[in-house]
């Protein structure tokens, strides 16, 4: 996984942080490629992208919050979710 700060520095201790919290997506899918985690600080405001590319699909979360650690969580929940979509129309479609 692939981590970048912008307009901050990106501490051991947030770095840490990240790892924990999203390096285990591949208990929800066994297909993921690569991912990629991207934090902005903008005006006392975090924005934070996540891009993770699974086989034969890119998905891609976006959210805003003044806390970077709330940033973080946001962007695992939604990636979580869209992986458990992902995996369920695979099943489907294997029916």
């Amino acid at each position: 996984m692939r981590i970048t700060a912008r307009n901050f520095e990106l501490t051991e201790t947030l770095r840490e942080y990240i790892s924990k919290r999203l390096g285990h997506l591949d208990r929800y899918s066994d297909h993921i490629i690569d991912s990629e985690i991207i934090l902005i600080e903008e005006r006392g405001q975090y924005k934070g992208e996540m891009i993770v590319k699974v086989k034969g699909r890119t998905i891609k979360a976006e959210t805003k919050d003044n806390d970077v650690l709330k940033v973080v969580d946001e962007l695992k929940d939604i990636v979580i979710r869209e992986l458990k979509k992902y995996e369920e129309k695979l099943k489907d479609h294997r029916r």
